[in-house]
């Protein structure tokens, strides 16, 4: 019974990937290494499968996105709506040089930041259930909040098909009133990508709700109701706003968040133009030219074993004046800087991203603690050196625990799940 229950669901997922990757449906456009502009070479009107592994990443993500709507009517609604999201973005990037600005980088993103988002309704449904109850009671709305979070996730990042500018001679696509699938169809010359150059950081949630026609059909819109669509625009429009005024909208931020956080290993250390591979190349000349002493009385770097501990602040003032002057390049504030290398993971961190580090190191007058960014040796250090460094070590100072605060029993403790999404 199991078996054939099984293999009923891998026949209907395989007929619905069909569906959203069958040759002739959807035609695309492989976006340039350097997404910023250049011709793509792609033949217009031409249909390009993923490569792999990105064809298996976005087939697993859109059979985990199936699998979590609640029945088949939704799933054959959200394989209809993750369809129709291909036809609209193609294999366009998400960003020009942040994150999931690869080909098809914008699909993967949504497809993600939906998947998360049904995940984690899912936890708020089931938050207050006793682990050993028997009956679980289910809202009666629950499928089409369920729904509304799904869409909520796919349709998050749609605004930014505006900042884009897609050319093909003098036609320029319009995601307003055609999809790019559509775009492609017409054209008949090489199409160009270019990002505005006026595009404001986190304008595009403002747009979003205005390309999610291409994505509802009115079956959607009947599905979950007028009062959700209505809280869908609020959500759509508040992601990326300084409040995020409602519930929906702090959710899709966060784990919008989240997606960007799981790819800036890839793009950070990726892309030669990413303030983490600035800073990474900035110290190993700084260090190769002999301007960071290492294993020094009183040196900016220190190297035990496979680690490498750069003390701050001293060292990013120092590359900081270094990138300026070689190459007129700017560093971002002290902070951001360390929260960007605890995303990369070229720094040790723990969970909530804390980088910076006390370490003891020998000093004229007995040991002495600094603040420190603890790498892989091989990333900062050129190797060629390693044999000519004094042997002067460092070691992590142990941190002390934080004291915990009680809290009293009738102090009632707010949780995510207890605060409705409606």
């Amino acid at each position: 019974m199991v078996k054939a229950a099984v293999a009923l669901l891998r026949k209907i997922w395989r007929h619905i990937y069909r569906q959203i990757f069958r040759k002739n449906r959807t035609l695309t456009l492989p976006v340039p290494a350097h997404p910023r502009g250049q011709e793509s070479g792609a033949v217009p009107g031409t249909f390009v499968s993923p490569p792999e592994p990105q064809r298996a990443l976005l087939e697993e993500l859109t059979e985990n996105v199936v699998s979590r709507l609640p029945d088949m009517d939704c799933r054959e609604r959200g394989a209809r709506g993750m369809a129709k999201l291909r036809d609209l973005v193609g294999d366009l990037p998400a960003s020009a040089d942040h994150h999931h600005s690869e080909p098809y980088g914008l699909l993967r993103h949504s497809l993600e930041v939906a998947l998360k988002m049904l995940e984690e309704f899912e936890k708020m449904l089931f938050a207050d259930v006793p682990p050993n109850a028997a009956v679980i009671k289910i809202p009666a709305d629950s499928r089409q909040l369920q729904y509304l979070c799904f869409l909520a996730g796919l349709g998050h990042d749609l605004g930014k098909l505006f900042d884009m500018d897609l050319r093909a001679g003098d036609r320029r696509w319009s995601p307003l009133h055609e999809t790019y699938a559509e775009f492609l169809r017409h054209i008949e010359v090489e199409p160009v990508l270019m990002w505005n150059e006026d595009r404001v950081r986190g304008s595009h949630a403002q747009f979003s709700p205005w390309l999610m026609h291409h994505l509802l059909s009115p079956a959607d819109i009947r599905f979950i109701g007028l009062e959700r669509l209505r809280q869908l625009t609020a959500a759509l429009t508040g992601t990326h706003g300084g409040d995020q005024s409602t519930p929906l909208a702090r959710v899709v931020s966060k784990l919008d968040q989240e997606s960007v956080e799981q790819a800036a290993p890839e793009w950070m250390t990726k892309r030669p133009d990413s303030k983490v591979n600035q800073f990474i190349h900035a110290l190993r000349d700084l260090i190769s030219e002999g301007q960071l002493s290492v294993n020094t009385p009183g040196a900016p770097v220190y190297v035990t074993g496979d680690k490498a501990a750069v003390v701050v602040p001293r060292s990013i003032s120092v590359s900081r004046d270094f990138l300026r002057r070689e190459n007129n390049l700017r560093l971002p504030s002290n902070h951001h800087l360390y929260d960007l290398l605890a995303q990369a993971e070229v720094v040790e961190a723990d969970g909530n991203r804390q980088c910076v580090k006390r370490i003891r190191v020998p000093g004229k007058r007995g040991p002495v603690e600094l603040s420190a960014l603890i790498f892989n040796q091989d990333t900062i250090i050129p190797q060629g050196i390693l044999p000519t460094l004094p042997k002067v070590t460092f070691e992590p100072v142990p941190e002390e625990p934080k004291p915990v605060i009680a809290v009293s029993p009738d102090v009632p403790k707010s949780t995510a799940a207890g605060e409705p999404l409606g």
